[in-house]
Parts: structure tokens; C-alpha cells; sequence
């Protein structure tokens, strides 16, 4: 019943087509049929994991599955929001009016009482109640669930003071357990919004506690977690393994996690679905302890919806610009992006510049959108601009005074401002919007659009001063009532940091500058406001990212994009059910892999990557693998005998490598080289045995380069030993006497000494795929290049054949790797050891 409502209201109320309602109906149909069933006899608690996008919609899926769940039999629900009130408050209104609608809200209560009017929500909320679903007779049948709210928009959970209690279940058939059918429907469905705080969380744990074990313990609960990676994951630092039987490895989690995790343990049948955007430190948590959060049973993915705006709405990866010119047709980054380079330290009015090109580029679509209302069905309630520095609140107070200045001296309304705005509307924005508008209407020069600019910007001024600062909970709920994009129009510019980052959606967000510089990647994802819906303004949409060869933002992002994508690829391996309705793979039994494609950009903070291992790395240029076993150990001689000289044997041909070094051209490097097929390269290099502390890291480079072998990324190698002057060692099996260098090993360490740089410079040719004489050109060959030495201390005297080693570095192809370099992450299961994370991947063969 519940189900049929909502989809009904998504598409009588909120205008969503067939074909969105039966695509939410699906995703939510599949995170439903992987819960335990809530009569089933034996108790299960499943633990999963939805990944939407950035500002798409995820609460329209988890409503969905709140409906179905309700419809289902659950009868606690639970949805855990972001750490900020106003966001719970905004989570409450956005399911008291979509679910649990009118009847549920009063209660039966009656609204035209005064006395009981002052303590009823939604009295002065403008869409009160006639968008407010409505149940009506479908509540009158027997059996069906009344929804019972534990929370208000305007208070979060917590305990009754006269020590009345709020849970209240009962069981009508003393026969049968709780979960029994004939129980189950004569129970209220009781939901909670509660946000990730430990008061309210504690106050749900005592209630629950005050429940009893028999009624909890089959009592059907759902738990959604909302920005699920936020707050609820446990960032203490593990303790080292313990040698006792009765000593916990374990630290005490925190906080917030160990509240949740206590909920879930109260409740034996609870199932736990978080939703992000950004999944990575979910995927980080602990497999191996059960009370944790890690999402053992299922991952989902969700398709981005029609007309969503994410990442690759603003990127052209997988463009070939040698096919086609870009234009701001075909180029996203042409019709989007306008990079920034000023800097408020450095070059200061370069900055204030772009920062007055960006709030003209606000002013205009302002303005533009006033057009299209007067010409069209459209409207825009809000319009808004974004400016993201830094999360210092001090520098947000200093731009916003900067904003405020050049808002003053703009004069957008005098012929001074005109003549900016006319040269942006015709060299910006009239080409974007001729390119990409669709059905909008497009003002056909600046002058018939100069009346709407006056429209626009009293609107901005409607309150006097457009700008505002967003950056803590107290900042939110002072300007509440000035930026509540449920209740009233917003045309306003936001100033702020981390709290425009999470959770928080800015409706009708046009104009972005962003300067922050930010190297996790979860962060920078979240701090992604721009992402979105734009219906009727979608070419309107500007991006102002810094792009300075230090901080490059927007390939940052693009990084992020093949992070994701990669991700993504891979939750496609545990979709779907076998014949026997069971889940073909679950992340229990492989967990999952977290690329990273910018060496600089890592995935979350380390403290959620505490049990996080390198699965999976990319050779980033020449990757030295010198990590040899202690000296004099007897796996050196065998390493030398069936790798380093099997390797050595195909470089018969003696070429030169021409190459600039530092700016100096003409260099040579004289080296004697040859081919060797991939796979049977990758065999002689399986035979090497390594120290034992560098293991790890060798098996995690040998996984790419076994996946670009396979994918025909990686077809040969061209092993390569530069010939040196000065000592030459006689060695039978390769023809002669061959040079020897000197490399010490590492003090205090098992490493030796590095390449030297010229040598990189001389061979990275060959991994680009450049044409060298004596090899030619392939664009999938790789190099492995190799130093003998003798291991002593001090390297002196003649040389005996037992002392020498080889060392060895690989450069892969360099179309093989994704934008220069890539790290697969993930979590070790159960007692495995992390030298063995790559085994992982057989159970995907």
C-alpha cells in the first residue's frame, strides 16, 4: 500500500514520468529482495550497501525501500542522517511528506484545534497539506500498518522524561513469535530520523533496551544510513595483534560507530543499508569482525538518472580530439569549465578578476532565467552561486568581504556593467546556449535580455546583501530561514567550506568557483555541489576550477571519474542471484577493490584505510623492484641463476638510446636489449623470491601487470642492461664479460640504492611507445631493465660469481595505465595475510 502511494504521489505530485517511477521502482525492488524476510523463522541480520551519485536522488530510493519495507512487514525503521540538524530536519519533512503523509503527521489530532495547532509541524510550511500525500481509505482495511513517528521536524529522538515508552509493540497471537503475520499486522510501523549525534543514538539504545530481549528479539528493524561513509565508520587505530588468547586486538570503536553497532546487536533481525556517494571507507571497514558495518552481503550500484548532471557531464574522457575539433557542442570542458589560476597569497588580482567574471556569469543567468520564465513553463524558484576555497572559516569571512566589495562596485545595472555582461552573454553563453539549450528558450542578442537584468538582480537584493557564509551548524540554523529551499525562493551566494560539502543540497546552483585545494578523494567528491539536476538551466551550468600545474582540480576530478568507473565496473560481478535465489558473489567472500588513479589523490582519510592494503599498483615510471632477500642468503644465487641471466640471454642486440636529460639533448645511453613475449616474461619473474617485507609490494605491481597482459594492454618486453664503462665480469651464458655497477644497499634497510636517473630518462622511450633503433615501436611493450652488482660491504676486490645480483626495474606500457598510474586498494578476509590480497581476484576469473 504504502509502495502504490508514493510512486503515486512521485508522479501525480512531483511531475516524475512513467518511466522514473518504474526505474526507482526497480532499483528500490533490488535492495529489497536482498533483505531477510521479516517472518522468516530463523534470525538473520544482513549487512548492505547502496551507491548512488552525488545530489541524484538517493533519498527517493531509500523512501522507496522504507514503502516496500513497511508494506513487507518491518515495523521499527530506522534512517540515520548527517550530522547536522538541519539536514535531519530536511530528511524528516522530505519523508513525513512523501510516506508518511497527512494522517500519520496529525495523528488524530485535529489541525483547527489553536491549542493542538501550536505543536503540530508544517502549520506555517507553505505546502502544508495539500502536497502532502494522503492515505485516505487505504488505511481502513484490517491488517494494514499505521505509521507511528518516533521524531518531528522540529526534535530529534529522545526518551520520554515522564518515562513513558515510545516503543510500543505488542503481540495479539501470544502462540506465535513477534514476527508471526498474525502479529506483524497488528502492529504500528514506527519510523525515526534521527542524525548522527550520540545523545539521540544513545537515547534509542536505551529504549530499545527497555523493549525486553523477547520483543526485540523478532522484532523486524531496517536501518538506513544515510551518508553512510560519515561519522558511523569506527577510525580508531587497530592495536597490533596480540600473542594472548584473551586479548583483543580489537580498540574500543567510536562513538558514533559503536552506538550503531550496539542497535544492530539488540536487534538480531536488524538489516543495515547505508547509502554514499563515496563508498570507499565503507568498503575500508574490518570484514573479518562481524559487528562491524562492513557491507558483507551486498553492494548495489544505482544508474544515474535522466538528465542528471555528474561527473562526466563535465569531462571528455574517452574523447578522441584527433577524430574531431572540440567545440562547445561536442566538448564538455569547453561548454562548462573556465579554469581559475589567481591566487589570494600570490596574485591577488588575478583572483578578485575571476571572482567578478564568476558573480557576472551569476548575474547573467539570473537574468537569463527570468527570460526563459516570461517565454516558457518554466520557472525557477532558486538561483544560486557557490565559492569554495578553503574550510578556514577566517578566509571565509575574508572573501565574503571581498564578494561584498565587488558586489558593491559591480554596477550591473549601469552601462559600465552592461558592456561586461554583453561580452560574456555573446562570447560565453549565447554559443553554449545555441549548442545546448534543447527546448529552453534562448534570448536572441543582449538586448532583449537587458530588461531581465534589473528583474534579477533585485531578486539577489531582496534582502539586501546577496551573500551568505555557510560554515558550521550554528552558521545554518542563523540563516535558516533565509536559505530554506523547501519553503521559499533562494537567490543568494554561499561562501563556505566542509559544510557545503556533505549532505547539504544547494537548489539551483549555477555558478561554482572552486579553489580548495583537497587530496582525498572522497572529500573532493563530496565538495562536488555542482553535481545535480538542472531542468531548463542545464546550459547555463559554469565551473570555475583552479587549474594550476600544482593543483589541478579538474583533472583531479577526472581522476575521480576513473575511480569511479572502475568501481562501478566492479559491483556489476555481484549483481544478480543463482538458482537458488542466493547472491552469485557477495563482498564477504571477495571483497572489493578501490582504484586509485592519481598517486597524489588517495581515497579516504588514512584513518579509514587502517586495514586497507595495496592489492593492485601500476608501475609509475621505472619501478625498481630491489627489495632482495638478506645478503649472502642462498634464494639470491637462485634468483641470479633462473630469472636474472633467463632474462639477460634475449639482450643479444646492442643499441643505442638517444635522450634529453634536464633540458640537454643529445644524450646517449649504450645498452645492450632485446624482446621477450609478456607472459613468458611474467613466468621467469613468478620464479624470483623477494624479502620478505617487500613481498607485498611486489605482488600488488605483478596483478596489473598480469590484468594488462591479459587485456593485450602489455604484448612484450624489452629487457635492457646498459652497458657501463669501467667493470666488466666474464659470464658464460650471456656471451662474455658484461658490465657490473656499484649500488650499496640501504642502510637499515633490504632495499638498494636507485637507478640512475639518466638511465630512466634513456628507456621511458621505449614504454611510451616511441620508436628506438634496434626495437622499433609498439605501443603495449614495457621495459624491464636490469643492473648486475655484487652484494658486499665494502664493494672491493675481485668480484666472486656467488656476490652478484640482479636488480630489477619494469616500466609498463604507458597506454597501459590510466592517466599516468594506478593503486587498487581493498581489505584482506579473514586470517590472510596481506602478501596474498592479490589472490583475491581469482575467485572473478
Amino acid at each position: 500500500m504504502y509502495w502504490e502511494n508514493y510512486a503515486k504521489y512521485l508522479h501525480d505530485v512531483r511531475g516524475w514520468s512513467p518511466p522514473s517511477v518504474t526505474t526507482l521502482d526497480e532499483s528500490s525492488t533490488e535492495v529489497i529482495e536482498r533483505l531477510s524476510d521479516p517472518t522468516r523463522l530463523d534470525r538473520k541480520r544482513t549487512k548492505g550497501l547502496v551507491v548512488g551519485y552525488v545530489q541524484s536522488g538517493k533519498t527517493a530510493n531509500f523512501t522507496g525501500v522504507v514503502a516496500k519495507a513497511i508494506d513487507e512487514g518491518y515495523r521499527l525503521i530506522i534512517v540515520l542522517t548527517g550530522t547536522i540538524e538541519m539536514l535531519r530536519a530536511q530528511t524528516q519533512r522530505r519523508i513525513d511528506m512523501e510516506l508518511v503523509g497527512v494522517e500519520g503527521i496529525l495523528a488524530g489530532r485535529d489541525p483547527d484545534d489553536p491549542y493542538i495547532a501550536r505543536y503540530l509541524d508544517y502549520q506555517q510550511d507553505p505546502d502544508w497539506p495539500d502536497k502532502f500525500v494522503r492515505h485516505g481509505s487505504d488505511l481502513d482495511p484490517a491488517g494494514i500498518a499505521r505509521i507511528r513517528r518516533l521524531t518531528s521536524q522540529a526534535n530529534d529522538f529522545r526518551s520520554n522524561p515522564a518515562g513513558v515508552q515510545l516503543l510500543n509493540f505488542r503481540r495479539t497471537n501470544e502462540q506465535q513469535p513477534f514476527n508471526h503475520h498474525d502479529n506483524l499486522s497488528h502492529n504500528d510501523a514506527h519510523i525515526a530520523i534521527i542524525k548522527k549525534n550520540s545523545s539521540p543514538l544513545t537515547h534509542l539504545v536505551n529504549e530499545l533496551r527497555r523493549l525486553g530481549e523477547a520483543t526485540r528479539a523478532d522484532l523486524p528493524v531496517l536501518i538506513i544510513d544515510d551518508e553512510s561513509d560519515e561519522a558511523g565508520i569506527n577510525v580508531r587505530k587497530p592495536r597490533p595483534k596480540s600473542t594472548s588468547e584473551d586479548e583483543s586486538d580489537e580498540a574500543s570503536p567510536t562513538r558514533i560507530n559503536g552506538l550503531i553497532r550496539e542497535i544492530i546487536r539488540l536487534c538480531p533481525r536488524a538489516q543495515y543499508v547505508g547509502y554514499t556517494a563515496t563508498p570507499y571507507a565503507n568498503v575500508f571497514i574490518d570484514l573479518n569482525d562481524e559487528s562491524e558495518l562492513y557491507p558483507s552481503d551486498f553492494v548495489i550500484a544505482l544508474d544515474p538518472p535522466p538528465d542528471y548532471m555528474g561527473v562526466q557531464q563535465f569531462h571528455d574522457v574517452g574523447r578522441d580530439w584527433d577524430d574531431e575539433v572540440p567545440t562547445v557542442a561536442n566538448s564538455n570542458e569547453l561548454a562548462y569549465i573556465r579554469p581559475t589560476h589567481g591566487d589570494a597569497d600570490n596574485d591577488p588580482d588575478r583572483r578578485s578578476a575571476e571572482l567578478m567574471d564568476a558573480l557576472d556569469a551569476w548575474v547573467l543567468t539570473g537574468a537569463i532565467k527570468k527570460y526563459r520564465e516570461a517565454n516558457s513553463s518554466l520557472r525557477f524558484r532558486h538561483h544560486t552561486m557557490l565559492i569554495h576555497e578553503s574550510v578556514s572559516t577566517a578566509i571565509h569571512e575574508e572573501t565574503a568581504r571581498e564578494i561584498e566589495n565587488l558586489w558593491e562596485t559591480a554596477q550591473f545595472n549601469s552601462s559600465t556593467g552592461h558592456r561586461r555582461l554583453r561580452r560574456l552573454f555573446e562570447e560565453d553563453f549565447l554559443p553554449v546556449m545555441r549548442a545546448r539549450a534543447t527546448d529552453a528558450p534562448i534570448p536572441p542578442d543582449f538586448d532583449t535580455l537587458r530588461q531581465f537584468i534589473g528583474e534579477a538582480h533585485a531578486e539577489m537584493e531582496a534582502d539586501g546583501d546577496p551573500v551568505r557564509i555557510i560554515n558550521s551548524d550554528t552558521a545554518i540554523e542563523s540563516w535558516r530561514r533565509k536559505i530554506d529551499f523547501q519553503t521559499q525562493d533562494v537567490w543568494r551566494i554561499l561562501v563556505g567550506g566542509a559544510k557545503l560539502s556533505r549532505g547539504y543540497t544547494v537548489e539551483g546552483l549555477t555558478i561554482t568557483h572552486f579553489s580548495r585545494r583537497i587530496n582525498l578523494g572522497s572529500t573532493l567528491m563530496q565538495a562536488g555541489r555542482w553535481f545535480g539536476f538542472r531542468p531548463g538551466y542545464q546550459d547555463l551550468v559554469r565551473l570555475y576550477i583552479l587549474r594550476t600545474p600544482g593543483a589541478d582540480m579538474y583533472e583531479a576530478f577526472e581522476g575521480l571519474l576513473l575511480d569511479e568507473e572502475s568501481f562501478r565496473d566492479q559491483l556489476k560481478e555481484y549483481a544478480g542471484f543463482d538458482n537458488n535465489g542466493q547472491p552469485r558473489l557477495t563482498p564477504s567472500e571477495v571483497p572489493l577493490l578501490v582504484s586509485q588513479h592519481l598517486p597524489w589523490l588517495r581515497p579516504v582519510a588514512r584513518n579509514k584505510m587502517w586495514r586497507a592494503v595495496v592489492t593492485n599498483q601500476a608501475p609509475s615510471g621505472l619501478h625498481e623492484f630491489y627489495g632482495l632477500p638478506e645478503r649472502g642468503a642462498p634464494a639470491n644465487a637462485k634468483n641470479f641463476r633462473e630469472v636474472v641471466i633467463p632474462l639477460l640471454e634475449r639482450a643479444t642486440a646492442n643499441i643505442t638510446l638517444p635522450f634529453e636529460f634536464k633540458g640537454n639533448p643529445g644524450q646517449v645511453l649504450a645498452a645492450r636489449a632485446g624482446l621477450i613475449d609478456a607472459r613468458e616474461a611474467l613466468t621467469l619473474l613468478d620464479r624470483h623470491e623477494w624479502h620478505p617485507d617487500f613481498a607485498r609490494s611486489v605482488k600488488a605491481v605483478r596483478q596489473f601487470l598480469n590484468e594488462a597482459t591479459e587485456s593485450g594492454k602489455a604484448t612484450d618486453w624489452a629487457v635492457v642492461l646498459p652497458s657501463t664503462t669501467g667493470r666488466k665480469f666474464p659470464i658464460p651464458e650471456l656471451g662474455g664479460e658484461v658490465p657490473i655497477v656499484k649500488r650499496k644497499r640501504r642502510s637499515g634497510q633490504y632495499g638498494f640504492v636507485g637507478s640512475d636517473p639518466r638511465h630512466r630518462e634513456a628507456v621511458a622511450q621505449i614504454a611510451r611507445g616511441e620508436s628506438v633503433p634496434g626495437l622499433g615501436a609498439s605501443s603495449t611493450r614495457g621495459v624491464i631493465f636490469i643492473y648486475i652488482t655484487p652484494d658486499r660491504d665494502p664493494d672491493t676486490g675481485p668480484i666472486n660469481r656467488s656476490e652478484l645480483v640482479g636488480l630489477i626495474a619494469v616500466a609498463a606500457p604507458t597506454s597501459s595505465i590510466p592517466n599516468g598510474s594506478v593503486i587498487k586498494w581493498t581489505v584482506p578476509r579473514f586470517n590472510q595475510s596481506n602478501d596474498d590480497a592479490s589472490d583475491f581476484n581469482n575467485r572473478r576469473q
